[in-house]
């Protein structure tokens, strides 16, 4: 608000009023943004230096999701620049595969209803794989494999994902 008041004064007596023409230029500027990049015209056309933009939405979600709910790295503190980079890379390393998995999975969501009627989600996915394991069991001086065999749900979705058990 700073920018649209004026202050005058001496002593104890202090008089403020609005810059109305400050104002009236701003209020031409309501509701729209003002995007800046230095990449030239010939390299960036204006819609997709506005399309670049709004996709910046998508990569800090992609980084709550990082971080938190999806592929659950928690915070962790480092002392050195080389632990520093190694832990965003990892976080990015694990970013690119949820999205190629996205990606394959497209036709797992599309045929899928909308809203909380949803079957599945990418977490939902998750937890559905969780459950196909492979163990190595050790009994009296033998060793064994056991693999678990997926559902026809899992099956899809590991078809899908272009993995065989």
């Amino acid at each position: 608000m700073g920018k649209f008041v004026t202050f005058e004064g001496e002593g104890d007596e202090v008089k403020y009023a609005l810059d109305e023409k400050k104002i009236e230029q701003e209020s031409c500027l309501d509701g729209c943004y003002v995007i800046y990049t230095d990449v030239p015209p010939e390299d960036m056309a204006a819609v997709e230096a506005v399309e670049n933009y709004k996709s910046l939405a998508r990569v800090e979600q992609a980084f709550r999701s990082m971080k938190t709910v999806q592929l659950e790295l928690r915070p962790v503190y480092h002392k050195t620049d080389d632990r520093i980079r190694r832990h965003v890379f990892i976080c990015m390393l694990a970013y690119y595969v949820m999205w190629h998995m996205k990606q394959r999975l497209l036709p797992l969501f599309e045929g899928d209803g909308r809203g909380k009627d949803r079957k599945y989600t990418f977490d939902s996915v998750i937890e559905r794989l969780k459950h196909v394991t492979k163990n190595t069991v050790d009994f009296c001086n033998a060793q064994s494999e056991i693999v678990s065999v997926p559902t026809n749900e899992q099956q899809r979705i590991l078809d899908l994902l272009g993995v065989s058990i």
